[in-house]
Formats: C-alpha cells, structure tokens, sequence
C-alpha cells in the first residue's frame, strides 16, 4: 500500500509541476494482441516423470488514455486506462514428451502511469517506463490435477483482488496535425503473488503474472491546457 501512495503522489507531482508551462494534451486509443505467462509452478503431485513448464497464451487488449506532453523538453505521461486478458498455458511433459495443458486466463483492469520520452520528429521513436495497477476482475482454468482438457472453473475466489507491477516498453510514433497513429511493444512485469493457496489453487504457491503487449493506436490532438 505505501508503493501505490507513492506511486500516486508521483504522478500527482508531475502533472502539477508541469501544468503552469502549458501542457499539451492528446487523447490516446489503441488495441492490441497480449502475450501472457504466469512466473511460479504448481507443486508436483502424482508420478514423478511428471514435470510442467508455463508458456504464453494468446490474448486481447484495449484501452485509452491522456497524454500530457511538456513544452521544450522530450519528455510526455501518459495516463492510461484498459482491459488486458493476461494468463499461462501450463505444458505437461511426461519425460521429455508433451502429454496435455492446463489453461489458464486471467482479465485485468489496468490503470497505468507511464514516463514517455522521445524526440520531436514526424515520425518519432520513444521509449516508456511506469507503473501499472491491476484490477482482477476474473480468473478462470483448469483445477490442477484434473484431467487436461476438462471444464474451466473460476478461480476467482482464490485470486488477489489487485496486482502492482512495472511497464517498460518501446514505440514509434507518426505525428500528423490532428491524429497520430503509433505502435507500441511493451512489457508488463507483475510483482505481487496473485494466489492464496487455497481451493482452486492450492497447488500453486507463487502465481506472478508476466505479459508482453503489441499494439497500435491513434493519438488525438487537444487544446492546450
């Protein structure tokens, strides 16, 4: 809790430094394919030749934000809001042979505060750092130690409500007068242990997720602030 107050406060003390300078402010939207995979494995029960390995799963993205760009420096935040299907395919491997999986989905609500820093050119590369702060608004696999390939359950209520993580990433924008389409490749590195160890997940001790994101947007010039 004292990272996610300072963290605010941060952010609170940008905007405020930066607002008598006059801001320039963008509307930014954007879409995208994410690639999750879960840090932690389960803890072996059964035969012994039995060994497991995460492995990312495929999902969307969606979201929106505020782009606050200082004058006369290279440096703009971003305020973002959006929807990330995170999660893991668990691999089951008898030996050295792949015998089934386990899937795994996990959708978040994720507010991120986000450092962007590039050159003012027509088309611009830049890089980003930050914060995101998820919400977990479900949770749904296979019980591990079911069999592969069975019904999904919700996983919910063995779930943490919340994720803290760090975002790096990288992205190439295309300024035009009123709307700038941009790509973006980022990662986000949860750092909070998502599971109680209970129910559903009993099995798993550790749950940390990580996930990379590929997307594209448009961003939409505003008055000045």
């Amino acid at each position: 809790m004292r990272r996610k107050i300072l963290l605010l406060v941060l952010v609170l003390g940008l905007v405020t430094a930066a607002y008598p300078t006059g801001l320039q402010t963008g509307f930014r939207a954007w879409g995208g394919l994410a690639l999750g995979r879960y840090q932690g494995l389960p803890v072996p029960v059964g035969i012994p030749e039995l060994r497991y390995q995460n492995a990312y799963r495929t999902g969307l993205g969606l979201g929106a934000g505020l782009e606050l760009k200082v004058p006369r420096v290279p440096l703009s935040l971003i305020l973002g809001l959006g929807y990330l299907q995170k999660g893991t395919e668990l691999e089951i491997y008898y030996l050295d042979t792949k015998t089934g999986s386990y899937f795994y989905r996990l959708g978040t609500l994720s507010q991120t505060g986000l450092v962007k820093i590039g050159p003012n050119m027509k088309i611009a590369p830049y890089l980003l750092a930050g914060y995101e702060l998820a919400f977990i608004l479900n949770h749904r696999g296979q019980s591990f130690g079911s069999s592969p390939g069975g019904p999904d359950s919700d996983l919910r209520p063995d779930t943490k409500k919340m994720d803290l993580g760090l975002v790096a990433g990288a992205g190439l924008e295309f300024r035009l007068d009123k709307v700038s389409p941009f790509v973006e490749f980022c990662y986000f590195h949860g750092l909070s242990n998502l599971s109680r160890a209970t129910g559903t997940l009993e099995y798993y001790s550790t749950i940390k997720s990580r996930t990379l994101l590929l997307s594209a947007g448009l961003k939409f010039s505003l008055k000045k602030t």
